[in-house]
């Protein structure tokens, strides 16, 4: 059975929206050529915010959301599939340093050198570092919290659309 091609390509763009989020709300960047300090100063910053590990997931993330896909549309071929999903991870992997000078432009035209570099010192020790250190749980479960929330607040709205539409004589 082969899916159609939307089903490929929304499995490539949900982990790149979820990178999205992670990366300050990546956006265009404006034409304005940053300094090298200020880009310098950028990227020492990505990498005390832990904003570069986050990069690291995300072509394997991108490829985990894909293999389902590749092995429904190629049944048994699971070993060869892995071994070339491996090689693209590995790949693409080595151009980290695309997303990191994107990122680092973004960052340079959105903050001045010196607040850069204040935030990389207080992410970089303190609070700061101990909030690096603990964002991926702290991520994790409000993730979890905010779908449980989600849930709970999807039954109620369904609840009152239901009560007002019965008010109203309208059954659905």
């Amino acid at each position: 059975m082969q899916r159609p091609r939307g089903t490929i390509i929304a499995a490539i763009l949900a982990p790149i929206a979820l990178f999205t989020a992670f990366s300050a709300g990546y956006v265009m960047a404006e034409p304005e050529k940053p300094s090298a300090a200020s880009l310098s100063a950028a990227h020492e910053l990505i990498v005390a915010t832990g904003a570069s590990k986050q990069f690291e997931a995300v072509v394997p993330m991108m490829v985990q959301q894909l293999e389902p896909i590749l092995l429904q549309m190629a049944p048994g071929k699971e070993a060869e599939i892995k071994e070339i999903t491996g090689l693209i991870v590995k790949r693409f992997a080595e151009r980290k340093s695309e997303m990191m000078d994107i990122i680092a432009n973004v960052y340079a035209t959105k903050l001045t050198e010196p607040e850069m570099k204040d935030l990389t010192a207080f992410f970089s020790k303190g609070a700061g570092a101990a909030f690096i250190a603990k964002q991926p749980e702290i991520l994790t479960e409000s993730m979890a919290a905010g779908q449980q929330w989600g849930q709970k607040i999807g039954i109620e709205i369904e609840q009152q659309i239901r009560e007002e539409m019965q008010k109203r004589g309208i059954k659905i």
